[in-house]
């Protein structure tokens, strides 16, 4: 991964991650305010969960060479966000973009804006997680790629995020926070979701609501 986690060794990245990996998202809704990217901003991409750390980039025009350039400096794990500055007509992700951040090993791509090619993009062998607030056929130009600023904070969805944010998103949503915010209510998901099974189970046995859920 192309930022590590501010003061964390390589190890205790990977440990974290691998345990957030195992977390229902929405779980940690329960313990969280912050870090939840607006439901416009849905996913478009893969029909599977994304997890790993922001590379950020804030794009200031359509400029296809800056989102190129920005692609190449990912390695492995890392998720490519895109501040769009406002601009929600100009795709900047399709088919192309996505076999590239494949070969990069991006585990996927956050857009405050539209991307294109979605046929390409929920294809397993082409396609990539991917979440946006939606579709366009105009796309990016050839420009300069001098429009793009690198691992700089963004606003997604409302949302400021930063190189080296854990970025996890499902079918539900996307969550952007520092990796120690997440660590620090990890265990609470974490015994929420071991308790889970029994209260379905008792839920569907039919047992008494009040002594089921929480009333106050």
């Amino acid at each position: 991964m192309t930022t590590a986690f501010r003061g964390e060794s390589r190890s205790g990245q990977e440990a974290l991650l691998a345990r957030l990996a195992q977390v229902d998202f929405p779980t940690l809704g329960h313990f969280l305010e912050q870090g939840f990217v607006a439901p416009a901003v849905r996913r478009l991409g893969l029909p599977q969960r994304m997890i790993g750390i922001a590379a950020t980039l804030a794009l200031d025009a359509p400029d296809a060479a800056a989102v190129n350039r920005a692609i190449l400096e990912l390695g492995p794990g890392d998720v490519l966000v895109v501040d769009t500055r406002g601009n929600q007509t100009h795709a900047v992700i399709g088919a192309v973009t996505a076999a590239a951040l494949r070969s990069r090993g991006a585990s996927g791509v956050l857009v405050d804006g539209v991307v294109t090619d979605i046929e390409a993009l929920t294809d397993p062998g082409t396609g990539i997680c991917v979440h946006a607030r939606g579709t366009s056929c105009l796309t990016t130009k050839k420009l300069g790629g001098e429009s793009g600023r690198r691992q700089v904070a963004v606003e997604v969805g409302g949302v400021r995020i930063n190189p080296g944010d854990v970025v996890l998103g499902d079918a539900n949503g996307v969550i952007a926070l520092r990796p120690g915010v997440l660590a620090s209510v990890l265990d609470e998901a974490e015994q929420s979701d071991a308790q889970e099974p029994a209260l379905l189970r008792a839920l569907a046995r039919g047992e008494d609501l009040r002594s089921l859920l929480h009333l106050g």
